[in-house]
Order: structure tokens, then sequence, then C-alpha cells
């Protein structure tokens, strides 16, 4: 039954039910009538309409951790696009254990169990929505442990991935043994490594491009330039060392060593010669003084697209004259655009 009854309001009142009203399209009828189921919940819990005004107006919003770390300025929004944006373009850079140590704290985080369930919150209040489970024998100080992680972002799921194995990495003394990838989810298998030695292989993985951009941001300019001349002609160039192109323009025959033992820090003739033979790969196809090489057991094979014959003499004896200082004697053959050279003895 509708009881219909003439009230008086103030144009304070009105102002205060503004946001029933909107509500209700306009109608004050039923704004009034939320007010009033509004108020006798209020009465239910407070004796009086004046206490329950002073107790709501006191009250503050509870806010949640995450909350209350923006708020602090501990933490900032961001928007997802912009931070996948960033997870992209750093990739291959890791994060510092200072940074890593401000999120998982390992004076706090102690056993891998609790590791577990602290990544597990920072991923749910993230909005990363990955599932990390972490597996080992020994709570505390695990020889093997099990990195498992799921979601359907990969950039979510490397990032989280990195966060817990440096953190196993410096505080457990781990390093990586396998990685398996899949199209929903990264498994990485840790093992011990021996006290007093690098986690070379987590570096790798997760920091394959520090050293270059440490080296880029030393040399912005320079190798900015570089990139540009490179790529304007198709990296159709030879990069050689400087002594090495002053004995080229003295018409000597260089035997370009120094490049191969700044790199190793060794004597030529001291770096074994299957490290010598990877280095030899990598130095020259880097370099574009070859087009390809191509390690084989007893031998190497070098592509080039050189025309001049007696340029591909002058490289044949370039490289005879390489693995002799390595202490190793090749015999070789050439062709148009292939030298073949065999392991026959070493010194």
């Amino acid at each position: 039954m509708v009881v219909r009854k003439n009230i008086s309001l103030e144009q304070s009142h009105l102002k205060k039910l503004e946001s029933l009203t909107e509500r209700h399209n306009g109608n004050l009828s039923a704004a009034i009538r939320d007010a009033i189921d509004i108020t006798e919940a209020s009465l239910h819990r407070y004796n009086t309409v004046e206490e329950a005004l002073s107790k709501i107006s006191a009250e503050k919003k509870e806010l949640t951790s995450r909350e209350e770390s923006i708020e602090s300025g501990k933490n900032v929004m961001i928007g997802r696009p912009i931070f996948l944006w960033m997870l992209k373009w750093t990739k291959g850079i890791p994060l510092e254990k200072e940074i890593i140590d401000e999120l998982l704290d390992p004076l706090k985080i102690i056993t891998i169990s609790e590791l577990d369930k602290t990544i597990n919150e920072i991923s749910r209040d993230s909005g990363w929505n990955c599932k990390v489970s972490l597996f080992c024998m020994d709570d505390i100080a695990p020889s093997t442990a099990t990195v498992a992680i799921e979601g359907d972002n990969e950039l979510y799921r490397d990032f989280l991935a990195q966060l817990v194995v440096i953190f196993l990495v410096y505080n457990k003394g781990l390093d990586i043994d396998v990685v398996h990838k899949r199209a929903t989810a990264i498994r990485i298998d840790l093992k011990s490594r021996e006290k007093g030695t690098q986690p070379s292989v987590t570096k790798q993985h997760f920091g394959h491009l520090k050293d270059v951009m440490n080296e880029f941001k030393s040399k912005e300019d320079f190798w900015r330039n570089l990139v540009e001349i490179y790529s304007s002609v198709n990296y159709n160039m030879v990069s050689v060392y400087k002594d090495t192109y002053e004995e080229l323009l003295a018409c000597d025959t260089p035997v370009d060593v120094r490049i191969f033992e700044s790199i190793s820090k060794k004597h030529i003739a001291s770096i074994p010669h299957p490290e010598f033979l990877k280095l030899l790969k990598k130095a020259d196809e880097s370099l574009l003084m070859i087009d390809r090489i191509e390690i084989m057991e007893n031998g190497i094979n070098v592509y080039h697209s050189y025309k001049n014959d007696k340029a591909i003499q002058k490289l044949r004896d370039y490289y005879l004259s390489l693995l002799r200082a390595n202490g190793h004697e090749y015999e070789a053959k050439y062709s148009t655009s292939l030298i073949v050279l065999n392991h026959v003895c070493c010194r």
C-alpha cells in the first residue's frame, strides 16, 4: 500500500539526495526510499542519528595493501600497454639484485615456501594473472629447485621467472640448469653452483644484453652512427683491427692475433684449439670479413664472396697462419666461394 504525504525539503537536502536521484533517473520518491533504507541500516549499527553521522564521517575507507603502497609512494600505477612495452624493450637487461631485494626481501623470505607465497601474491595483486609453483626437496637450502610459471602472457611469465630465479641465484646459491618453454608455461630447473663461481647460465639467459647496453650507453653517438652506416649499405662492410689496417696500407700481409688475445685474455698459443675455432668464427663473422665459418670434426670451411683470385689466396694464407699461431697445422684448398681447411697435426 502506497501512502502519499506532502513533505518539505530544503535545497540543501535535495543536493544531498542528488546521487540517489540520478541513480533513479530523477525519481525523487525512489531516492527518498533509498535514503530511508540507508538510515535504517545506520541506526541498526549506531544508537542515534547523531552518533551515526559522527561515526560514519570519522571512519576512513580501509585500503588494500596495494592501495596503501601507492598512497605512500612506494609503488606507482602504470597502464598495461606501457608496462608491456617496457617489458618487451628491456628483455635481456636483468634487474639489479638491489631492485629485486626491494620486492623480495631476503631478510623476510627465508624458505622456498615463503617465496612461493610472496611471488604469487605479487602476481595476483599486480594483475599479471600468472601462477607460480616452486618445487624442491629442502625448503631452506635446496641443492636443486624447479620454477614453473603458467600464464597466457609470455612477457609476464618471463618477468616473473627472472624475479624468482635471480632471488634463488643470489640467496640460495643456485644457477639455471635447463629451461623448458611451452605455449602458455615456462619451467626452469636449477642446480647448485660451486662456491665462489658466477651464475653464468642465469646471466646469459636473463642478461645477454646487459654488456651490450652498457657499452651502447657509454658511446651512444658512435654506435648510433655505426648502425646507420652498416644498415645504409645493407651490411656490405668489413671491419678490421686498426693496426691490421695500418699494415694493409703499408702493403704487408697481416696476421691479426691481437683481437683474439684481447677477447680471450690469453696468448694465442695458450687458447685451447676448440675455443679458438669458436672465437675465430665469432670474430670474423661479426667483422664481416667472410660470410660464414663452418666448424667440423677435423677441419673448417670458410665461405666467402670474394672474386679476386689473389685476394682469396691471401685469405687462405691468413687462416693458415692464424691456425699455425694457435699451434695447429692445416692444409688448404680453395674455390671461388669456399676455402676448405683440413687439420693435419698440432705442435
